[in-house]
């Protein structure tokens, strides 16, 4: 693994743990045994290494999807799959990181969210037809309104007004708005594998 590439790992896991402003370029640094003008030589300053680092998490995201999918035996599995990876995801990342974005980087956020939710709209009427296609949702959905519907719930669910995480378990909220809704739009076929998935759990 090449320095940059062990800075922009580290860095990353110091952003999503503590937040962006309590990471300082000495920290990472010190966690890597290298002197802060080492990490000056490839970043210039923290913004370029926020922006890369989150560079680098949309391509893991991205091939992570992909490979899911990929492995994905039906719909419903790569439904579940994406449930999972999100619950584990959104649990090892500290609140403070995304209020960090927000408030520092207002710019960077608002384009990194708006390209996010074009995709995640796109991939949910692509799982939608698929399902569809595949007998385990009902051919009479409308998928734009239901894929639109879904991903507006998904937007609720990170939500810290409605949800606050000191008060609700984000598995037990993710888990019951994404299983409720699919058993929603799903044929008997779907649900049935929806059913077999949970009593694995």
């Amino acid at each position: 693994m090449e320095i940059s590439d062990r800075v922009i790992d580290e860095a990353t896991r110091q952003f999503l743990q503590f937040g962006i402003r309590n990471v300082t370029m000495d920290g990472i640094a010190s966690a890597l045994g290298m002197s802060k003008r080492t990490v000056y030589e490839m970043f210039k300053d923290k913004t370029e290494l926020v922006h890369m680092c989150l560079r680098v998490l949309r391509e893991k995201h991205k091939e992570r999807n992909e490979r899911i999918i990929s492995s994905s035996g039906n719909v419903i599995e790569t439904i579940y799959s994406f449930m999972q990876e999100g619950i584990k995801a959104m649990n090892s990342i500290n609140p403070v990181f995304f209020r960090d974005m927000k408030k520092f980087y207002p710019e960077t956020w608002d384009s990194l969210h708006e390209n996010n939710e074009k995709e995640k709209f796109e991939l949910s009427k692509k799982l939608l037809h698929k399902g569809i296609e595949e007998g385990l949702f009902r051919p009479d959905i409308h998928v734009f309104i239901v894929a639109k519907l879904f991903h507006e719930q998904m937007n609720l669910l990170a939500d810290e007004k409605i949800f606050p995480r000191d008060e609700y378990s984000f598995a037990d909220v993710f888990q019951g708005l994404t299983i409720n809704f699919i058993r929603g739009i799903s044929t008997t076929k779907g649900i049935e594998l929806i059913d077999k998935m949970r009593e694995r759990d």
